[in-house]
């Protein structure tokens, strides 16, 4: 468990690790449909707060990263079948350096760090603007103590071959809180922005907490969802799904829940008042329902470690 501000706080806020491989928010063409899009911003939020309650056990994914943004982002955020089969034979090209990694931060100022991102390289990914963390404990920077708290904002923009990414923190970004028992995950809100090259948006999707997420436990061994609720807003769709979580709870080979359940209600859209669920049934699977309609989603965020 992460409680100074060190070399590995940048992995605790993970907003901008988080948002390299929230290019798979958008999940892949099947992701486009309601389910594909609710189990995508659950698996975000949960990838989220793995991260922030398990920061200093993340960076084991760092060797991952460089090649993971190619392979999981959108399919209209990625090259050409051609450019990918030349990639995979070199894994990632010279050209294509990771040059945003290892992310770093600014040294603790009155309570804040940031990282600034001009136009850097995750493989084929190019990464635009900054990430600032604000802790409560201004002094040194850190979330040691029940009530210690640390808030991530920012404002990054990804770009490929596909499109672009705006990912943005509207509503005030993510905060972890500490407790006797675990962690609050509050999320004021967050934007994720899809724009083909055409200038078409893809998808425009938010998520906020109307009550913030309860975690117990201290590490994936025993971390656990088993309160809150989770709001989740397809804007161009014109609905949103309040889900309360039941019991997700991790297992220590991945980096979301891998069991468990949300529930909840549809509000506006074509599904106005019609019942919703996700079913973890493994790690980064789900079953999504919506008014009886099941499908089987890869939540792209989480991954086995």
């Amino acid at each position: 468990m992460l409680t100074r501000a060190g070399s590995t706080t940048g992995i605790l806020t993970a907003l901008a690790l988080a948002t390299l491989a929230t290019l798979a928010v958008g999940c892949r063409k099947e992701g486009l449909s309601d389910q594909g899009q609710i189990g995508a911003a659950v698996g975000e939020v949960m990838a989220s707060a793995d991260e922030s309650a398990n920061g200093g056990a993340t960076t084991a994914m760092l060797p991952a990263l460089p090649v993971v943004p190619v392979l999981r982002a959108p399919a209209e955020l990625r090259p050409p079948l051609w450019r990918r089969a030349m990639d995979a034979l070199t894994l990632i090209p010279p050209a294509y350096a990771d040059s945003c990694l290892p992310v770093s931060y600014s040294t603790c100022s009155s309570g804040v760090r940031t990282a600034t991102f001009n136009g850097c390289t995750v493989g084929l990914v190019t990464v635009e603007g900054s990430v600032n963390l604000t802790f409560s404990d201004a002094a040194v920077c850190n979330i040691a103590t029940v009530g210690d708290s640390v808030n991530r904002t920012g404002s990054l923009t990804l770009s490929a071959l596909g499109g672009s990414l705006a990912i943005t923190a509207p509503g005030g970004g993510q905060t972890l809180t500490r407790t006797a028992s675990g962690f609050t995950f509050a999320v004021p809100g967050m934007e994720r922005v899809l724009t083909l090259p055409s200038g078409r948006t893809l998808f425009d999707i938010s998520t906020a907490t109307s009550t913030p997420l309860t975690i117990t436990g201290s590490s994936r061994s025993d971390l656990a969802i088993v309160g809150g609720t989770l709001v989740v807003t397809h804007h161009l769709a014109g609905y949103s799904v309040s889900l309360t979580p039941d019991n997700l709870a991790w297992t220590p080979t991945c980096n979301c829940a891998s069991s468990g359940s949300l529930s909840g209600t549809v509000s506006g859209g074509k599904d106005d008042g019609k019942s919703a669920t996700v079913t973890l049934t493994g790690c980064g699977t789900a079953d999504v329902t919506v008014d009886g309609d099941t499908e089987s989603v890869t939540m792209d965020r989480c991954a086995a470690i």
